[in-house]
């Protein structure tokens, strides 16, 4: 019980680190990360960003939980799926305590396209 705890503490904290490793450098700087988990990026970003701008939290609460069965779907197995919701919180953090790079008034286009785009 120990070890897997241990090694759960592992994991998350090489994602988390990576996570933050990964808004540093941008997408272009890390060819190794897997569509899942810029997905996962994309996503938990948009959420976050929206949660900063004062969106309606039903319609945040929405997009959090369909975004949450995309990455399910999108998963091959469990492992995957933990990462891919370990990178989204992540980058959903960050989102919450920066907000959009292009302000809240710009993000809204934003905001409309991912939900278009990537959940529907």
């Amino acid at each position: 019980m120990m070890l897997r705890l241990f090694v759960i503490s592992l994991i998350l904290g090489s994602s988390l680190t990576t996570a933050a490793l990964a808004q540093m450098q941008g997408p272009s700087r890390n060819p190794g990360k897997t569509t899942l988990m810029i997905l996962a990026e994309r996503l938990g970003r948009t959420a976050g960003n929206a949660e900063f701008c004062g969106y309606d939290p039903d319609n945040v609460e929405e997009f959090i939980a369909k975004s949450m069965a995309r990455l399910a779907k999108e998963s091959e197995d469990k492992v995957l799926l933990a990462g891919s919701r370990v990178e989204f919180n992540a980058h959903a953090a960050y989102g919450r305590s920066e907000g959009p790079e292009q302000g809240c008034d710009s993000f809204s286009l934003d905001y409309a396209e991912a939900k278009r785009v990537l959940l529907y």
